[in-house]
């Protein structure tokens, strides 16, 4: 090196812990739950935000609602807006984008809101879930391409969600997420195992590789979307596969949203069957989501415990099928071995937020039950709410009916297969683990 030339050091790749969505949703979810208990436990007690939802009206007054608790959606706004962009800053998104998007999407939270607590509608069952998803479709397929700054907003679906979730769990008592969550395995490793097989014999049938087939079953069987990428990059997949099974995944989920609890109903199934039925066949957490809130809190608890079992899965999977890949699928083709950090790198992080969550607000509520029930779990229930219509709304913001035509026949033959055997297999597996037959976990 000549003398004086300066010395180029190479920059070092930025740290997951800190670019990752997934871990910056345990991050601020678990931020939400003990920020809210610490107000409480020390005499302030964020109540302000209870009121950041609307009035069932015209039972209730709306304009005097809203006239009395103004200040209380300015709160919710900030309460979610700070740290979620300060997340967005340090993953390296725009500021000012995202800031704009936010904005526009909360506006739209409100309007869903609004109209999902009238009510006619809710008496139908009408709720917020169903107008946040309708929202989103109509803009979704009117605007070929959404401008940047709404998309940094519209984009953060598994953000808001996965956050959602987390603060779910701190309502949820360890209890029982213990004993369901035992049942919810049973059920998600029998899913997934039929969901699997079948994936495997219809792809072989009709002329698809393995590699095919492993995402068709990840995005059929065990939690859609974030599946299907891991598992697809786990065994270097077709992109164009991987994208048409996303695409289903996506319009799919968007049917049961709409389909099952209307089978529910139509049925009059017992809410917690019905919510681990949901959490068996969905194809999506925040479908899922969508779907289980119509039916109430016990669907959505059943729901949560049997999804998250179905989510634990990509880790492992996305691991044996790479294994399978490289010393099966590519003999002779000069493919390195992956690594047992393949399991950790693809572990749904919130999962474990979900726990701690759960395990602490069980603490605080043995030693403050009425403090609990009245400030810091209906507090955490609003937030949760906005949370989650915010990722409803982008759902639909995501999903374009148009994008099913740049298909052919063929995937979407096998991935309705798959879908109506999971649907099936989830109904019993709800019936025999959630129903009396062989448990009941939920009361």
């Amino acid at each position: 090196m000549a003398v004086g030339q300066p010395v180029v050091r190479k920059q070092a790749a930025p740290s997951a812990y800190l670019v990752s969505e997934d871990w910056w949703a345990v991050y601020l979810g678990l931020i939400f739950v003990v920020a809210v208990y610490l107000f409480h436990r020390f005499g302030t007690p964020l109540d302000i935000l209870k009121s950041a939802t609307p009035v069932m009206w015209p039972k209730a007054s709306l304009g005097i609602h809203f006239a009395q608790s103004w200040s209380s959606y300015v709160w919710m706004y900030v309460a979610i807006l700070v740290p979620t962009a300060i997340a967005v800053r340090v993953m390296g998104l725009r500021l000012g984008d995202y800031l704009l998007g936010f904005t526009g999407l909360f506006i739209l939270g409100l309007i869903v809101l609004t109209l999902g607590s009238q009510q006619q509608l809710k008496y139908y069952g009408l709720e917020y879930p169903f107008w946040a998803l309708i929202i989103g479709l109509i803009l979704g397929n009117a605007f070929p391409r959404f401008p940047a700054w709404f998309q940094a907003a519209a984009g953060r679906t598994e953000f808001f969600i996965k956050m959602g979730i987390v603060l779910l769990g701190a309502t949820l008592p360890f209890t029982t997420v213990i004993k369901g969550g035992g049942w919810g395995f049973v059920e998600a490793v029998t899913i997934v195992a039929i969901g699997f097989a079948v994936a495997f014999v219809v792809s072989k049938r009709l002329g698809y590789d393995n590699r095919f087939a492993s995402v068709l079953g990840a995005g059929g069987s065990v939690c859609g979307v974030s599946a299907a990428i891991a598992v697809g990059s786990s065994v270097k997949a077709d992109r164009k596969d991987v994208g048409y099974i996303v695409s289903l995944v996506v319009i799919y989920a968007l049917v049961l949203i709409f389909l099952m609890p209307a089978l529910a109903r139509l049925m009059h199934l017992d809410v917690r069957v019905a919510g681990a039925w949901i959490g068996g066949s969905e194809l999506a957490d925040a479908a899922g989501l969508a779907a289980a809130q119509q039916l109430g809190d016990k669907a959505t608890e059943a729901f949560t415990l049997v999804k998250l079992n179905r989510d634990v899965m990509i880790a492992a999977l996305a691991f044996i099928l790479a294994i399978l890949a490289v010393t099966r699928w590519d003999v002779g083709k000069g493919e390195a071995r992956p690594g047992a950090g393949v399991i950790w790198e693809r572990f749904p992080k919130f999962v474990l937020a979900f726990l701690v969550a759960s395990f602490l607000g069980t603490r605080w509520a043995v030693g403050d039950a009425a403090g609990m029930s009245a400030h810091v779990s209906p507090v955490l229930t609003t937030l949760r709410t906005w949370l989650f219509v915010l990722a409803f709304i982008c759902i639909g913001c995501g999903t374009r009916f148009r994008d099913i035509q740049k298909m052919g026949a063929k995937p979407i033959l096998a991935f309705t297969i798959v879908v109506l055997v999971n649907l099936v297999t989830g109904f019993i597996m709800a019936h025999l683990l959630f129903g009396g037959i062989i448990a009941r976990p939920l009361q």
